[in-house]
């Protein structure tokens, strides 16, 4: 009788140690589990913080490439408003340049006419002229390199834009307003009148 209670106490010993470690087994992986979903949680919790950073680094890269090609553009105009300065600066003191050489050309050309119409010169006085005609055609030639150009005239309808009308004379042989002498020689720089022509014009008789 002794002996069937000892058995059984051994046997109810025996269930509990195996029951403990079933139980330890249990709670071992539970714990290991939760460590497992802590773990998880941790990871995801970083990644979403590293997805965060690395939209606000895009947003952020994105906002200087912005401001960059805006600086970029702003420089391309500064650069072409500085050229068109320049190019307009040039253009005035050219135009100031050749209009102050003007009456220069005039008294050149009226030098060589009036030497021209007097047949009797010297072998002195020829050279000199052709030495004052090779100045006035290379003088020409430098302002003709730099936009410099003479206004038709003669022959021309009246173009006010171009001419100026000194005096008129009455011509029925020809259109009314035609310009049948120029008095004083008109200019263009480019395109643009820097003097206009002084002239006589055609006009029909009165009946």
């Amino acid at each position: 009788m002794k002996n069937n209670i000892k058995e059984r106490r051994k046997k109810e010993k025996r269930e509990e140690r195996s029951l403990t470690k079933v139980q330890k087994k249990e709670h071992g992986q539970k714990e290991a589990e939760q460590e497992a979903e802590q773990e998880a949680e941790v990871e995801s919790s970083e990644l979403e913080e590293l997805q965060e950073e690395l939209e606000e680094k895009r947003r952020l890269a994105d906002d200087y490439l912005s401001r960059l090609k805006y600086l970029q553009a702003e420089f391309e105009n500064y650069k072409k408003m500085v050229a068109r300065e320049r190019e307009r600066y040039e253009a005035s003191a050219t135009e100031g340049l050749v209009k102050s050489l003007l009456p220069i050309i005039d008294s050149l050309e009226s030098g060589l006419a009036t030497a021209n119409a007097n047949v009797k010169r010297s072998e002195g006085e020829s050279s000199f002229v052709k030495g004052i005609e090779l100045i006035y055609k290379d003088l020409m030639a430098v302002l003709g390199r730099e936009g410099l150009k003479p206004i038709k005239a003669v022959g021309e309808q009246f173009d006010p834009y171009k001419h100026e009308v000194v005096t008129a004379v009455v011509d029925d042989g020809l259109p009314e307003d035609t310009v049948v002498e120029e008095l004083e020689r008109g200019f263009l720089l480019g395109s643009k009148v820097i003097r206009t022509a002084k002239v006589k014009v055609s006009k029909a008789k009165k009946k």
